[in-house]
């Protein structure tokens, strides 16, 4: 884990995948999250890329019932939450593990949402083609998710800009990668690249725009 310097708060980055920004605020897709589910009754989710539980604890308190899974081992984080907020694993699990695989961990659950904030851009291409198209079979309602955008300030010298998305998957320069604690290959997107991996993987896309940080955004059913 490292802490990154801040006036405010500090930020923690665990593992190399980037700042746990859900772990200290929410931004304006995970507030659409917890706006849909509210207006549902016992809604199931599977948060994909948890890090340390900021979203999912407060999809929790939204009244769902939260399977989250990471690939840093954020066992004790999940299990303070319950302890301290008098809450069951029925209502909160965590899975430490790669989320390529949950179709091993989740051989018959189902799920109305799904939520995946900074997280598919940790997997190649093809590998992000297969969970989009499995998580169609296991979700019944809406998909909240964000990317890395190809013209965020991750982007800038960013070596896959003209490799085709099949073979993109390549390291940050070193200084970016210290900088935004990105240590793990990457596969950045265009807005078009992205909507067309939604599309194609049979998700239709409801709303898609970027970040003001160049983050690329979309919620899908």
């Amino acid at each position: 884990m490292k802490v990154l310097n801040s006036e405010k708060e500090p930020y923690k980055s665990y593992g190399g995948f980037g700042v746990d920004v859900a772990e200290r605020r929410t931004d304006d897709i995970d507030k659409k999250i917890l706006e849909h589910l509210r207006g549902k009754s016992e809604p199931r989710v599977l948060d994909l890329g948890s890090g340390a539980g900021g979203q999912s604890f407060r999809m929790v308190e939204a009244g769902a019932f939260v399977t989250a899974i990471d690939i840093y081992d954020f066992s004790n984080e999940f299990a303070e939450y319950r302890k301290s907020q008098n809450v069951d694993e029925e209502r909160l699990k965590f899975i430490y593990g790669d989320i390529t695989k949950i179709s091993e961990y989740l051989t018959s659950e189902k799920f109305t949402d799904v939520s995946m904030q900074r997280t598919l851009h940790y997997l190649p291409y093809l590998e992000a083609v297969e969970l989009l198209t499995f998580l169609r079979t296991i979700v019944s309602d809406k998909l909240f998710i964000s990317v890395t955008g190809m013209n965020s300030a991750v982007g800038d010298n960013y070596g896959g800009r003209e490799v085709a998305i099949e073979s993109r998957f390549i390291k940050l320069e070193p200084v970016e990668a210290d900088i935004f604690q990105i240590l793990a290959p990457v596969c950045l997107y265009t807005e078009d690249e992205f909507v067309t991996l939604l599309k194609k993987t049979g998700w239709e896309v409801e709303e898609v725009w970027q970040s003001a940080f160049g983050n690329i955004k979309a919620i899908c059913r």
